[in-house]
């Protein structure tokens, strides 16, 4: 493990474990990571090193109700008994501001999965804040089911409490993300073809939690928001945006999702985007059997972008 972490308070006075990767000299650029849903930062420790090696500091937290920020295992699974999207959005404005303070330098905001929507959430909410985004595993509309799934997360939250561990909720939102992997090894084959990954990830204490109704009501908002055309149309035009996915990736409907934000975006008027889908690719593109072209292309773009 190659970083260093520590407690900051963020803007409510919430604790946030926040993690730095700075093994490198000369630094071009930060890059922010923003984790995904059930799980934490230091499962990106690879990734960062990689980036040291080739000249980028990375700074990253466990957000709120993940990993360490959790406080314990029984916490984990809860952004917050209110407005938690948005508080988590402004975590990470929180860290860009203390980036700014530490370095000058450019920030490149990489959002994977749930952290991409949080990412999208930052572009219109803060569109001053970092240089350039990257969205790992994003997703467009969730259509029906999404809306459905909020208003059932809010029936559940007032008849069963904000904290209850909701299987229903799990189910309508993972349910059938393992049907297209025969044969089924595991329930989190979806996540990449690298076994030892899978393996990992399903024994990791941080990963695998069942989450609360009312975080699936923050998180089902928070995908309805920033799906939005009108908030679309708020993220900053000129600013590059690199979208990479996986086809067979479920979250993204198999390619569907990350293509339609990548149209969306380019119609609003985004002037300089681009798409990288990988075939055969599942969930966690920097996770798996390919990895090492994935670290590469990303490269190649940042390079282009921060020369």
């Amino acid at each position: 493990m190659a970083f260093t972490n520590e407690e900051i308070k963020s803007h409510d006075n919430t604790p946030i474990t926040l993690y730095k990767w700075l093994g490198c000299e000369n630094p071009k650029a930060v890059i922010h990571i923003v984790h995904g849903m059930s799980e934490h930062a230091a499962r990106y420790d690879a990734f960062a090193t990689f980036l040291n090696q080739n000249g980028y500091i990375v700074w990253s937290s466990d957000l709120r109700g993940h990993g360490k920020t959790a406080g314990s295992l029984e916490k984990v699974g809860l952004f917050a008994m209110e407005d938690g999207w948005n508080k988590v959005v402004k975590d990470i404005e929180l860290i860009n501001q203390k980036i700014d303070e530490s370095s000058h330098l450019p920030i490149v905001m990489l959002g994977h999965s749930m952290g991409s929507f949080l990412v999208r959430s930052l572009m219109y909410q803060y569109p001053k804040s970092g240089d350039a985004y990257i969205l790992s595993a994003t997703a467009g509309h969730p259509g029906l089911l999404g809306v459905v799934g909020k208003s059932l997360s809010g029936i559940n939250t007032s008849m069963m409490g904000k904290k209850n561990r909701s299987n229903m909720m799990t189910k309508l939102a993972f349910g059938d993300f393992n049907k297209k992997y025969k044969p089924q090894r595991t329930e989190k084959d979806w996540l990449s073809r690298d076994e030892k990954v899978v393996d990992k990830y399903i024994a990791d204490k941080y990963c695998m939690q069942t989450f609360t109704s009312q975080f699936f009501h923050d998180l089902l908002e928070g995908i309805l928001e920033i799906n939005k055309e009108a908030n679309m149309d708020k993220s900053p035009k000129h600013k590059p945006i690199y979208l990479f996915a996986g086809d067979m990736d479920p979250v993204g409907d198999y390619g569907k999702g990350p293509k339609t934000v990548f149209e969306q975006f380019k119609k609003l008027g985004a002037e300089d985007i681009t798409l990288k889908m990988y075939e055969g690719g599942r969930h966690e593109m920097l996770n798996e059997i390919n990895k090492e072209e994935v670290y590469n292309d990303l490269l190649n773009w940042l390079k282009k972008r921060l020369n």
